[in-house]
């Protein structure tokens, strides 16, 4: 699991979060794309990599901690810590985690990564979120370092949903790590808590320390052969 190094809260820091591509893919793809007009054992290396990072499925994300400055009630040492490190930044850029949420289930994801999705989520509909940083300690009581993965995710189903538009939001049923890509975790979303026939996009937004994380889908892009690919 990739952590943050650990900083005090009183140093500020913050994670931005940027989904750019969620917005500007509302009507950038059509049903003349690779991926429905070409076979899947025909797409080279490159449409794959567009296809699981920049297509309908997949919206490119970055994660970037800025300077951190020294605040109220830290320690002189601290503020000095700060100082020489807001001084470094005028040289040196804030470390930046590129990452990407996909919608894991869908077909042509499955098919471009080889990808076989835990057994557990067979009944879900999976968004996945990979290349960020995960931020321990989800769960209340208890520091980052004694919480155990299964309990942190059990609270951060708390604060992640999927939401059909005009509709109630989801949490997910089942969160999993990746057991061979410890940067990727499964968010599953049960069937039956999702009419997604009609819907004309669903957003999906989780909660890491003090990361935010917030995409939009555009479902009527998602057609595979015809079919919505969910």
């Amino acid at each position: 699991m990739i952590r943050m190094p650990n900083l005090s809260r009183r140093c500020f820091l913050q994670v931005i979060v940027s989904g750019a591509v969620s917005r500007r893919t509302v009507d950038g793809f059509s049903n003349n794309d690779f991926w429905n007009s070409e076979n899947p054992d025909q797409w080279t290396k490159e449409q794959k990599d567009k296809l699981t990072t920049n297509s309908p499925w997949a919206k490119p994300v970055s994660a970037v901690v800025p300077v951190y400055g020294a605040g109220p009630g830290i320690s002189p040492q601290d503020r000095r810590t700060a100082r020489s490190g807001s001084t470094r930044s005028k040289t040196t850029p804030p470390p930046s985690f590129p990452g990407v949420v996909r919608w894991a289930s869908a077909k042509p994801i499955l098919q471009a990564l080889q990808l076989k999705l835990p057994p557990q989520l067979s009944d879900y509909y999976v968004v996945s979120v990979s290349g960020l940083p995960v931020i321990g300690g989800y769960s209340s009581g208890g520091s980052a370092s004694d919480t155990s993965p299964e309990h942190a995710f059990d609270a951060l189903k708390e604060v992640s949903y999927l939401e059909v538009q005009r509709k109630n939001p989801v949490q997910p049923g089942e969160i999993v790590q990746d057991p061979n890509e410890s940067s990727t975790i499964y968010f599953g979303f049960l069937h039956q808590f999702l009419d997604l026939m009609d819907a004309k996009t669903a957003t999906f937004s989780t909660t890491m320390g003090p990361l935010d994380v917030k995409v939009k889908f555009n479902l009527k892009e998602m057609k595979y052969r015809g079919e919505l690919a969910v």
